[in-house]
């Protein structure tokens, strides 16, 4: 037998193992005699037994490179014999003829009998490293599932949809149901997006269904074919399949990262990171042509996930996925068995070494009680060789060179001033549709009908968003203009048969008004993102007759159509260049492929949050796609993966701004309509919103006349004011007439034609994809919504009746004037003058709406965007927090030396210190970590909602190949909003030295310069703050920390003079200037905190966000396999006690 493991053994292993281990000599050592039930052994020179391994696998992976691998450390040892099952023994011969073998390492793959190797096991009952007779529940994820929450462990919320064994001609289980939204199985209730998954584990055809409201369609994963591993269909209507039994899981957002997990028994696991499929399905590859995967540390609760997986599948050579969820929550959605990491010689060692262990303390565990008889060798790859305090020696990988450390430290942009630490930006969304809005009472019954189908549960609305409520009012809308037309021309006939007309003076404005609506909801072809939306609310009811039993009905409502506002493809043009950009610009580029490679190594924290805004959160995917250049067409994976809405941060006012906004308008409004002739204006009240709960404000007069402000007697100064913008006021309403009268004119030329435009959805098309037809308007609007916008515009903005003005339509007229400059110059309108004399009263009006002097713009700053500016503080805050932890990892001199000798013994020194039972391997974290944690602690506890931005994972130094810097980290944070935070955040930077007496302004003169004659924060406006250390100078001194403050104004440029150069409606970004003091370099974060602080709100209700113990960031730190090299007699008896 022993003769038979020999010759199997050599024919497993390559010719050079072979000869090196002289297995291409015939064996000397004589064989002992054994009882033919008994596997034979053969010895070693000091007579000891040697112990037969039995690999049961397919070829492909019994003979993989990676098992190839540890089979040649374990032979070093020389306690070993292996004999590889062929294929043809496996499939062709009975199982009593297979090979005899103390230990069985088996496991299941494509084309394994399983059956047949779980009869093999019941009769020659080896030791089994994994449990083969459990390894049927890794086939059925429906058994999977129920075992992982048996145990305790984590999973993501799910439904199992089980159609096996259902009567004839029943489709679905009882209690299932599907929607538009979501899927619910017996009251357990699973929103889109979701999961589907087959329930057979060797499906891999997994879909991801996405809501209607982020542009629906479904994504489809499969195993990776080239480079690709999955697909998005936009044009899906997101049914779910209804052959076979599926689970259906919550879609976790991870950052557009997945984690396997590999096991080697429960005391060991070693985590990898790749890209996650999910975001545009392109698989990243090394030079080798393998994906690239880096190590990461595991947390104290997913070091006990791993053990608990270990112990509930009996699977001690495990692989597993985990999801690290944004929440701060780590589950595990899968469970592969028997996996090997590839490319890590660290891990071959470790696994070699444990697996000894295993199955000496299983099958003889008196040789633990002495040292193994030959000790691994070490790789001459460069390894740092570290003696640790017992004096043995251990190979651990920093594959970097000093150079390579000594550089990295000294900062990766050639400047001596600091190493990037921080990356904030506050982004304006892109260019947009004009937002619109259409009301009309109805009486009509379908409309009414429609009304009392999806009124809400308190009865004072009916919200029509998603597509099957649109289509519905739709086709209401259709047949009731059919039946006005049809009234129309049977009013006509009659004329033209000599009756007498009877007067409907309303009937043609409500026919028009219809045939909108309809033009509306037919445009772009489908109802897809969040673009369009009705309002139907009750104006009188119907009493019902006494004692009749019935309900009340509406018989008038109030219907509000509203629609635009969607990003344009210049717009997402305009996003996704800006992140090509800032992939390029803001970070260093040799650290070996900058952003990217940050990205890629965990060594990027990075999260981009936006407002509830369709367009802003757009825009937020499309920069995200350029910021990490990612493939595909549509948005919408990458929306839901990498994008987190927070409304509350960047949408909501606070509390008492609308208050001072008002204030600050009827000011406004009152100089812009000031005539001299009769000192009176001629102005609308700007509308309140919210109680009035602030006291007014006394602003304080200059008497020195102000060049370019309003210089009115008694009246604070307005800065900026055109000269005499009563009179442009007045030019704008006779240029908004002609535009009118030009317009209505066109309509009725152009010849009627019921085909549908083609649409531009930003969210599920390239910007290659719009069309551009000449003479039509841009991106499928049609000519009758461009008059309807116009028309409503010029009504709305002067009451002839009362001879006022209102002014807060000028943003819109500006807005207009401008998307027609720029989308539908075609249509020989003539635009300039409409353009130039709005955007003179808009400079005016838009900054001044958000205070009309220093003390007021901060003072409604502070109160927008407080919140805002809590949390970009508290991201300052947090990485100074974390360099000041590792700080350690330089001499103490300052010195710009990186040793990383001397960090390596302090790793083994921390190891040599701590109990036995505690040990880890390098980048595979032992289970004694997670025991360490407190006792009332449970796995995978999710913590606090409010401090979800701090979760925090990393890169595993040990195990990382090819990095120069494994330690270093950058914090990125992209905030996409509205302008209205823009204004709020630039005013509280400017003035924000009024709210500390004697304190000299926080921005540079020049800055201060720049913002002064900034006329306009157009689309994609951003503030970016980029924070450097300069680890030379101590730690407590206050230039240490220096902030950056950059500003652009966005795409500000004057789109009748700017023509773009591929004519594609894609007006360029302005660059970036410093804001910050000349020649500073940047702004003291210190300083920074102490003058904008007090007008911060603290970030997540944590109280002071810039006190010391804000976030504690502990860096896990990893312990040599060495340190347990001392006690593998403590090792083997625990293993005994665990196995």
């Amino acid at each position: 037998m022993a003769r038979r493991a020999k010759v199997a053994q050599r024919e497993t292993l390559t010719p050079a193992v072979q000869h090196e281990f002289g297995l291409d000599r015939p064996s000397v050592t004589p064989a002992i005699r054994r009882n033919s039930s008994a596997p034979s052994l053969s010895r070693l020179d000091d007579g000891l037994p040697k112990i037969v391994i039995g690999i049961c696998a397919m070829d492909k992976k019994a003979r993989s490179k990676q098992m190839n691998h540890i089979v040649e450390r374990l032979l070093r040892y020389g306690e070993f014999d292996v004999v590889v099952f062929s294929d043809s023994t496996i499939l062709t011969k009975p199982v009593d003829e297979w090979p005899l073998c103390d230990c069985l390492l088996c496991w299941h793959s494509d084309g394994f009998p399983l059956k047949k190797a779980q009869q093999y096991a019941a009769l020659r009952k080896p030791y089994l490293v994994n449990d083969v007779m459990a390894q049927d529940t890794l086939l059925d994820r429906r058994r999977v599932y129920r075992t992982l929450m048996d145990s305790g462990i984590p999973v993501p919320q799910h439904i199992i949809v089980d159609r096996e064994n259902l009567p004839q001609g029943q489709t679905d289980p009882e209690g299932f149901m599907e929607t538009e939204d979501y899927v619910e199985l017996k009251g357990v209730r699973i929103c889109k997006p979701f999961v589907e998954k087959p329930a057979s584990g060797e499906d891999h055809n997994v879909y991801i269904y996405y809501p209607h409201s982020m542009g629906g369609g479904v994504k489809r994963l499969f195993r990776k074919v080239d480079n690709r591993s999955g697909d998005y269909d936009p044009s899906d209507p997101g049914n779910v399949r209804r052959k076979g039994s599926f689970i259906y899981e919550e879609f976790l957002t991870t950052g557009g990262t997945d984690v396997k997990v590999y096991t080697v028994g429960p005391r060991y696991a070693h985590a990898e990171a790749r890209k996650s499929p999910v975001v545009d399905g392109k698989v990243v590859r090394t030079a080798d042509g393998k994906e690239q995967r880096f190590p990461v540390l595991l947390t104290p609760q997913e070091k006990e996930i791993a053990r608990m997986v270990v112990l509930a599948f009996g699977q001690r050579v495990c692989g597993f996925d985990l999801l690290r969820s944004e929440r701060g929550r780590s589950y595990v959605c899968d469970v592969n068995g028997w996996s090997f990491v590839k490319n890590s010689h660290k891990y071959y060692d470790d696994a070699a070494g444990i697996l000894r262990m295993v199955i000496l303390s299983a099958v003889q565990p008196h040789r633990l009680l002495a040292a193994p008889p030959q000790p691994l060798p070490q790789h001459a790859c460069g390894d740092v060789v570290l003696e640790t305090v017992d004096g043995s020696q251990h190979g651990m990988h920093y594959n970097m060179s000093m150079d390579d450390m000594r550089s990295q430290v000294a900062g990766e942009e050639d400047k001596p001033e600091g190493e990037l630490r921080c990356v904030l930006a506050v982004i304006r969304h892109g260019d947009r549709t004009p937002k619109q809005k259409m009301k009309m009472k109805v009486t009509q019954e379908p409309l009414l009908a429609l009304l009392h189908k999806y009124l809400d549960s308190k009865g004072k609305q009916a919200k029509l968003k998603s597509p099957n409520e649109l289509q519905d009012l739709l086709d209401a809308t259709r047949l009731l203009l059919d039946e006005l037309e049809a009234k129309q021309r049977a009013a006509a006939d009659a004329v033209n048969a000599g009756a007498v007309p009877s007067p409907e003076p309303d009937s043609d404005e409500l026919r028009e008004k219809f045939r909108i609506m309809k033009t509306v909801l037919e445009q772009g072809g489908q109802f897809a993102g969040i673009n369009r939306k009705v309002q139907l609310k009750p104006l009188r009811w119907s009493a019902p007759e006494e004692r009749s039993g019935e309900q009340p009905r509406c018989v008038e409502a109030l219907l509000i159509l509203k629609h635009g506002g969607v990003l344009t493809h210049s717009g997402r043009q305009q996003a996704e260049t800006l992140g090509n950009l800032f992939r390029n610009v803001m970070y260093p580029p040799s650290a070996g492929g900058g952003l990217l490679r940050l990205h890629s190594t965990y060594r990027h924290d990075l999260k981009i949050y936006s407002s509830d805004e369709g367009r802003v959160q757009t825009s937020a995917a499309a920069f995200t796609k350029g910021l990490l250049d990612l493939e595909g067409s549509a948005l919408t994976p990458i929306l839901v993966s990498l994008v987190k809405k927070d409304a509350g941060m960047l949408d909501a006012f606070g509390k008492g701004a609308s208050a001072d906004i008002q204030l600050a308008k009827q000011e406004l409004y009152a100089q812009m309509t000031w005539d001299p002739a009769t000192n009176t204006s001629m102005y609308t009240e700007p509308q309140l919103t919210t109680p009035m709960v602030s006291p007014p404000l006394s602003p304080k007069l200059d008497p020195k006349a102000m060049q370019g402000a309003s210089n009115i007697p008694g009246r604070p100064h307005i800065y900026p004011m055109p000269d005499n913008p009563l009179g442009l006021l007045r030019q704008l309403h006779e240029l908004l007439k002609l535009l009118v009268d030009q317009l209505r004119q066109k309509c009725l030329e152009e010849p009627r034609n019921d085909d549908r435009p083609r649409g531009y959805s930003a969210l599920t098309q390239d910007p290659r994809e719009c069309a551009h037809e000449e003479g039509k308007p841009c991106s499928g609007e049609k000519l009758l919504l461009v008059f309807d916008r116009w028309r409503k515009l010029a009504k709305a903005f002067y009451n002839e009746k009362k001879n006022q003005f209102d002014i807060s339509k000028v943003p819109d007229i500006y807005d207009a004037a401008k998307y027609d400059a720029i989308h539908n110059q075609n249509l020989g309108l003539d635009l300039r003058p409409v353009y130039s004399t709005a955007r003179a009263l808009a400079a005016a009006v838009i900054p001044n709406e958000y205070g009309i002097h220093p003390a007021g713009k901060l003072r409604i700053g502070s109160m927008i965007c407080s919140q805002l500016l809590g949390k970009l503080l508290a991201d300052l805050a947090s990485m100074r927090e974390e360099s000041m932890q590792t700080a350690g990892l330089q001499h103490a001199d300052n010195s710009l030396q990186y040793d990383a000798m001397a960090d390596l013994r302090n790793l083994a020194v921390n190891s040599s210190s701590r109990p036995s039972g505690g040990s880890e391997a390098g980048g595979g974290e032992a289970e004694g970590t997670a025991r360490s944690t407190s006792q009332e602690e449970v796995v995978g506890t999710e913590p606090d909602d409010g401090d979800d931005d701090a979760v925090l994972h990393r890169l595993c130094p040990t195990y990382a190949q090819d990095i120069n810097s494994p330690f270093r980290h950058v914090r990125t944070r992209i905030y996409f909003t509205s302008e209205s935070h823009m204004h709020s955040l630039l005013n509280v930077l400017r003035f924000c030295q009024l709210g500390h007496e004697g304190e000299a302004p926080l921005l540079g003169e020049e800055g201060q310069q720049v913002l002064h004659e900034c006329r306009e924060l157009d689309y994609m406006t951003h503030i970016v703050l980029r924070m450097f250390e300069n680890i030379t100078l101590p730690l407590d001194d206050p230039k240490r920390f220096r902030v950056e403050v950059l500003f652009s104004p966005g795409a500000a440029y004057d789109p009748t003079e700017v023509i773009p150069p591929k004519k594609d409606h894609v007006l360029p970004v302005a660059p970036r200037v410093p804001l910050h003091p000349d020649g500073a370099n940047g702004v003291p974060l210190a300083r920074m905190e102490s003058m904008v602080k007090s007008f911060a709100k603290p970030f997540k209700r944590q109280g002071d966000p810039y006190a010391p113990g804000l976030r504690s960031t502990v860096l896990s730190t990893q312990q040599s396999e060495a340190a347990a090299a001392g006690v593998v007699a403590g090792e083997g008896e625990l293993y005994q006690q665990l196995t």
